[in-house]
């Protein structure tokens, strides 16, 4: 997958944005039209950094359990286009569609990583409004 990676800033705060940017020039795709978002809270404090160095392996292993959760849960209707790194947060943004009930992945994440604080939010953005922002330009 295309991925390209960036420093930038969102409300004055540092962030590393990871996008897939395949989807540029389709824009918006209609089958797609629900944004859902999972944020994972750092355990440590990550001082300076996104996150703390020591922490890397779990947040990895967490990122890496919510694509197999979000996709067994997509039934094909789901696409994972973006993560956002603040101080502290990893935040993943799923566009779906169709059968995709990927709400239904948050008891099993939680369950796999029990000492973590991991969130999610289902809101319309048929646009791709939220994806878009974060876009590189061309």
């Amino acid at each position: 997958m295309p991925w390209s990676h960036r420093i930038t800033e969102i409300e004055s705060r540092p962030a590393g944005v990871l996008i897939d940017d395949r989807f540029r020039a389709s824009l918006p795709v209609p089958e797609l039209p629900r944004l859902t978002w999972f944020a994972v809270y750092c355990r440590h404090d990550p001082g300076s950094s996104f996150w703390d160095p020591d922490e890397t392996a779990s947040l990895d292993a967490i990122e890496q359990d919510l694509v197999q959760l979000c996709d067994q849960f997509g039934r094909g209707w789901a696409v994972y286009v973006m993560r956002i790194d603040t101080r502290g947060i990893r935040e993943y943004y799923f566009y779906c569609g169709g059968s995709a009930e990927l709400a239904q992945a948050l008891p099993s994440l939680q369950a796999a990583h029990p000492d973590y604080r991991i969130d999610f939010e289902e809101t319309v953005d048929a646009e791709w409004s939220r994806y878009s922002t974060f876009l590189p330009a061309a």
